[in-house]
């Protein structure tokens, strides 16, 4: 799925996640993206917006004492398109 998404938080060199807000979210909730490519590599900057090619993946861990299970979402992201760049157009 395309989101459209500002980088909310600077990229680091040596994570492959990043964290934004999704465009036309009322609660401007910010959620952690992991990219199969390294955020700071590919040039995303803070207050950028960029359109986000989104899947989903789910981890379930159960604990080993009670067998209460907790269910865990990630975003996942393979491919990302600068939209706007405050920092003037990128080369």
């Amino acid at each position: 799925m395309k989101l459209k998404a500002t980088i909310v938080e600077e990229t680091s060199l040596d994570h492959n996640s990043v964290i934004v807000c999704f465009e036309g979210d009322k609660n401007k909730k910010n959620f952690e993206i992991k990219c199969s490519f390294n955020p700071y590599v590919h040039k995303m900057r803070k207050w950028e917006s960029w359109q986000l090619m989104i899947t989903w993946d789910s981890e379930i861990f159960t604990d080993e004492k009670t067998g209460g299970k907790s269910y865990f979402t990630h975003l996942l992201c393979d491919k990302a398109i600068e939209i706007n760049s405050p920092y003037g157009k990128k080369d």
